[in-house]
């Protein structure tokens, strides 16, 4: 039970009052701490006629949470050199459908591609095979031109499955399983649902009658869409997207699928997408994760990697909620009931070479203090804010660094030393090819 947040009893309360005005069959909070479940609420039923209840070992379907899933593996070849995230589908199959598409347009949901593969595969519940997707997907319209528009797409993350098995030589599905589910402990996601599993349930709008929902196979769209999954996988899931397990999500590739790639939300702005992850903004924070809804199931995680706690609801009714709303909401209640200052503790000092680069600087008459932190050198403005997130640094030969985040990421840091590479004596430093001097100077004036 969490014991150090006073808000957690207006999250029970909010996810009981979610449950009971969506007229939800059953509805699972799960509020975990760095990947592992802290507390869980349940309320209702998994499984009417088998008297299931819900709980945070059930498995309900996940829907689209699998393309987090099925973005990891992709990841993890690009990762490997196997793939080229700014090639086509074709690098690792032959003859595959739309090859001037971008791995990460595809990635991003800006391939411009219809949402779904041809056909009435919602209407008919049949859904192209492995061996029908490709040719289903040349037939499949182009909305806009690549990297134009957001438009999200089933299929291109179909495509994206398939583009696994095809390098692997193997299925989509053995693929996840053994190099991201099985390396997590993730025992209870799988495939097809393994009891104790919800019943998926549509509710009549003018009564309170439950209608059972088929389980769907999706075939060659799984990768989209098929898994099943727990709060308590769900949970372990969330420690990876929040850094926890760089064995299965180097930091890296984290960076690139957590970047705001496209906005979903033109007019304001709340929520878009990285490579394979929902970003959820919350007034000043941005959180990652992904929504999921199957016919009688809705599900989300949603993740704060600052401070590594995240939230998993899990439902088996196919409407009445806004699932990525509220889970944002519940964990927005748990980020800030975090402590607003935590004690400090003394660092290890700099290496005697770098302490000549300390202190103030100046540049283009702004102000800069460049301090030493966390075994890293760091540079922020002297204006900014408190809580303003430093500049980092990380040295990659004698008095040559590159940043490691903010606005000038990638660029390089350049220590000027006056009496030669050895002399303790730092004249200058150049940012991104920007002088830094002791004193404020005007532009264009030398020593």
């Amino acid at each position: 039970m969490i014991t150090s947040l006073a808000s957690f009893e207006s999250i029970r309360r909010l996810v009981q009052s979610a449950q009971c005005e969506g007229r939800l069959p059953s509805l699972v909070a799960g509020v975990a701490r760095g990947g592992q479940l802290v507390d869980h609420i349940a309320v209702g039923q998994a499984d009417f006629a088998l008297g299931v209840p819900a709980g945070p070992d059930v498995q309900y379907r996940i829907g689209s949470i699998t393309k987090t899933i099925t973005a990891a593996a992709i990841m993890q070849l690009a990762g490997e050199g196997k793939l080229d995230l700014r090639g086509p589908l074709s690098q690792g199959w032959a003859g595959a459908p739309h090859d001037d598409i971008s791995l990460l347009d595809l990635l991003t949901h800006g391939s411009g591609l219809q949402r779904e593969p041809p056909g009435s595969g919602w209407e008919t519940l049949d859904f192209p095979t492995r061996e029908e997707l490709g040719a289903s997907a040349e037939r499949a319209r182009r909305l806009y031109p690549q990297d134009s528009w957001w438009h999200y797409s089933n299929l291109g993350f179909a495509l994206l499955g398939e583009l696994v098995a095809q390098v692997t030589g193997g299925t989509w599905e053995s693929y996840v399983q053994d190099r991201v589910l099985g390396p997590l402990q993730m025992t209870r996601t799988t495939q097809f649902p393994e009891a104790p599993a919800a019943q998926g349930y549509s509710v009549q709008p003018y009564a309170d009658e439950v209608v059972a929902e088929p389980h769907l196979d999706l075939r060659g769209i799984a990768p989209a869409g098929q898994l099943w999954s727990t709060v308590v996988d769900l949970c372990r899931w969330s420690g990876a997207l929040c850094g926890l397990h760089p064995q299965t999500i180097s930091g890296e590739a984290l960076a690139q699928m957590t970047a705001t790639r496209t906005i979903a939300d033109l007019e304001h702005w709340s929520w878009g997408f990285g490579l394979g992850l929902m970003l959820l903004r919350d007034r000043e924070r941005i959180y990652v994760g992904h929504t999921g809804g199957m016919p009688g199931f809705l599900a989300a995680v949603v993740c704060d990697p600052e401070t590594s706690w995240s939230v998993v609801l899990l439902t088996n009714g196919g409407a009445g909620v806004m699932v990525g709303q509220l889970a944002a909401r519940l964990l927005s209640k748990l980020v800030e009931g975090e402590p607003a200052v935590s004690s400090w503790q003394p660092g290890e000092p700099p290496p005697e070479r770098l302490r000549p680069l300390l202190g103030r600087w100046w540049s283009e008459w702004n102000e800069w203090v460049f301090r030493w932190r966390d075994g890293q050198l760091q540079a922020v403005l002297s204006q900014a804010p408190p809580g303003t997130l430093a500049t980092s640094f990380m040295e990659i030969e004698p008095d040559r660094f590159v940043a490691l985040n903010g606005t000038e990421r990638g660029e390089e840091l350049l220590v000027v030393r006056a009496g030669g590479p050895e002399s303790p004596q730092v004249d200058k430093l150049y940012s991104a090819t920007y002088p830094f001097t002791r004193l404020p100077r005007a532009s264009g004036h030398g020593d």
